[in-house]
């Protein structure tokens, strides 16, 4: 089966907000997860727009079906340099262990690059240790690690 990575069109954004519940996976247990759906909905809308100011790129199968999403845009690290960032990236359950959301990072890296971009970062839920080994296993490092204490109300 083979996989087209391409820029994003209006009318697959129906099938990338399909795809939103996944980015769920691994967020904190203390979250309230209504919170957290809504909230990556409207990331993947707001990344998936025409309005968007970086680059969307959808995976398409050979059914001409979405099977995963990145967004790219930029970033600045606090020493001033302007980092590529990968908003999201979501593989649909199906097309897991496939290569497809490792061909979705290397098009990514390729367009920071292209970009003239010297690093790419990203960010992850620390309980989603599936994600975690496989940006580790893609050359991603540890960079800064966000510390949170939920306070008694």
């Amino acid at each position: 089966m083979g996989t087209e990575i391409r820029k994003i069109q209006s009318t697959d954004r129906p099938q990338v907000r399909d795809l939103a519940d996944r980015l769920t996976e691994g967020v904190a247990p203390w979250r309230k997860t209504s919170d957290v759906a809504q909230a990556v909905r409207s990331w993947i809308d707001d990344s998936s727009s025409s309005d968007f100011d970086g680059v969307a790129l959808v995976a398409i199968d050979d059914n001409e079906q979405v099977i995963g999403f990145v967004s790219l845009s930029t970033i600045t690290h606090f020493a001033g340099e302007l980092d590529a960032y990968i908003g999201e990236l979501v593989v649909a359950h199906e097309a897991e262990g496939r290569g497809v959301g490792t061909d979705l990072v290397a098009a990514a890296e390729h367009q920071a690059t292209l970009d003239g971009r010297r690093c790419i970062t990203l960010t992850t839920g620390a309980a989603n240790g599936r994600a975690l080994h496989f940006y580790r296993r893609l050359g991603y490092r540890d960079e800064d690690i966000k510390l949170t204490k939920v306070l008694s109300s």
